[in-house]
């Protein structure tokens, strides 16, 4: 069996969506949705309810008073908001062991893929983009492919090394080399599998090879910008450093400047911080 074949099969046994993100997910996609619904599904799960609470009450949230009631709280961070919780607190279960294939200590890449979604939801904002709920979702999930191929990575790391050294090409395009798929194409693959929108999906495929998407282009670039933001200020960055294809086309895909990237940089910072503590 190759080793496209293993990593497939990986793929397809990877863990599903909790069955409380699940259901959730499915009364949030409602317009019509009542709140009390929500909360006698979350009421019921005290760790999403402390989450729920702290999330109303951060600085991330900008909150002036403080909520104390789980409906209260509900209601003032909308179906969106409720919507990204959910989404970060099952994204992050996944994202929080070390990855020695990619050389990522524990929780460095769940720093790296908040630091990513709170960046492309600042640069959203500059933007004026209605997707902004969606960008964060997209950045927090874009490299979940990294879980499934750290295995792999680390049984070749020799070979990993030695191409890394002797070739041109991107990292990704080293992983495709060596084990068939890229961690781009792994992570669109879960995110498929989980039912998720094809724009989240999308997104997660594309965001090192913007040029090459057919689609979603506009969230494909905002993306690619975080990330890039994220690795450039070291974090997260293990074995592949900067060893990623930049597209500055990006830049004026969206419409933006360097001096907004830089505005987005510093930031970002303070918000990333807030959003770790509650997922961690």
């Amino acid at each position: 069996m190759s080793y496209l074949e293993i990593i497939e099969r990986h793929i397809d046994n990877f863990p599903e969506m909790p069955a409380l993100s699940r259901n959730l997910l499915v009364y949030l996609d409602d317009p019509n949705v009542d709140f009390g619904v929500i909360r006698d599904m979350v009421q019921y799960d005290p760790g999403l309810t402390a989450n729920v609470l702290r999330l109303v009450n951060s600085v991330y949230f900008g909150s002036v008073q403080e909520v104390s009631s789980l409906q209260a709280a509900l209601v003032r961070l909308g179906t969106k908001r409720i919507l990204e919780l959910v989404l970060s607190l099952t994204a992050s279960s996944r994202l929080v062991s070390s990855l020695p294939g990619y050389g990522l200590q524990a929780n460095e890449l769940l720093k790296h893929s908040i630091w990513t979604a709170v960046a492309a939801r600042e640069l959203a904002r500059l933007l004026d983009m209605k997707e902004e709920e969606t960008v964060f979702t997209v950045g927090l999930l874009h490299d979940l492919g990294i879980v499934i191929l750290d295995p792999f990575i680390q049984e070749r790391r020799l070979e990993f090394n030695t191409l890394s050294n002797s070739r041109s090409e991107s990292f990704e395009q080293i992983e495709k080399m060596l084990l068939g798929m890229d961690h781009a194409s792994a992570g669109s693959r879960i995110l498929q599998n989980w039912k998720l929108s094809p724009e989240i999906v999308a997104v997660a495929r594309w965001h090192h090879e913007p040029n090459q998407a057919t689609e979603y282009k506009e969230l494909v670039h905002l993306v690619h910008l975080a990330d890039m933001l994220s690795l450039s200020q070291g974090i997260g960055t293990g074995i592949y450093g900067l060893r990623f294809n930049v597209f500055p086309e990006s830049i004026k895909a969206v419409g933006l400047t360097k001096k907004h990237l830089e505005y987005t940089a510093s930031k970002t910072l303070d918000k990333m911080r807030e959003l770790e503590t509650i997922l961690s």
